[in-house]
């Protein structure tokens, strides 16, 4: 029950995600890092606006500012354009992963079950077992969906920022990795407790899916 998480599950979910989907998955990754840069850019270019507008507005030249600004703003909605469609192809390409990747989670667990012996399912109620292609499977739907994608999100735009902010100022990017190392910690203590609890709620849903599935059946 006091089983700690294993940071090596993640990887072999990862590694079987590549082997399902060898070809889409490196396309959606590619997709997810390059809209959180594209996120990250367009700061950039409205610092550069404001700098061209403080320039010119002193002088009243509007047409010297205009020819600064017009190509930054046509580069700007660039940008904005791509990532719009960065965005969408990887929500479409991560619900066809997602809903394929559950799917043959499923079968390469019942192909493995095939082989194990009759004493596993004597030992082991029809709930229990049913409960493992049910609640155990559609908890990956999260993980895949959502959490790995909001992780590779995050650590990309964390760091754009933390060169835009080199770029600009040492002292923002030192209070930007004190910021970084706490919130690692912080996840790092809240996550190693949740897994724990975790554990306990799936193999509880298990046990209780059993008792239900027995009662109805009359065993």
């Amino acid at each position: 029950m006091n089983k700690k998480a294993n940071p090596r599950t993640m990887g072999r979910v990862i590694k079987t995600l590549f082997s399902f989907y060898p070809v889409l998955l490196p396309v959606t990754l590619l997709c997810i890092l390059l809209s959180s840069a594209a996120a990250a850019v367009p700061d950039v270019f409205i610092q550069k606006v404001i700098a061209v507008i403080e320039k010119w507005g002193a002088s009243g030249n509007w047409e010297a500012a205009k020819a600064e600004l017009v190509p930054q703003m046509f580069v700007l909605i660039a940008i904005y354009i791509a990532a719009l469609i960065m965005v969408y192809v990887y929500n479409q390409l991560m619900a066809v992963i997602t809903q394929g990747f559950l799917a043959k989670m499923r079968c390469k667990m019942f192909d493995g079950m095939q082989n194990l012996p009759i004493r596993y399912f004597d030992t082991h109620k029809t709930g229990d077992v049913m409960s493992r292609y049910t609640n155990d499977i559609d908890t990956l739907r999260q993980l895949v969906s959502q959490a790995i994608p909001s992780l590779l999100r995050a650590g990309a735009l964390v760091i754009c920022v933390f060169f835009v902010m080199l770029y600009y100022s040492i002292w923002m990017t030192l209070i930007l990795v004190v910021g970084v190392v706490f919130m690692i910690y912080v996840s790092k203590k809240a996550g190693g407790g949740s897994a724990k609890y975790f554990i306990r709620q799936q193999k509880s849903l298990g046990k209780a899916e059993g008792f239900i599935q027995e009662m109805m059946n009359g065993q």
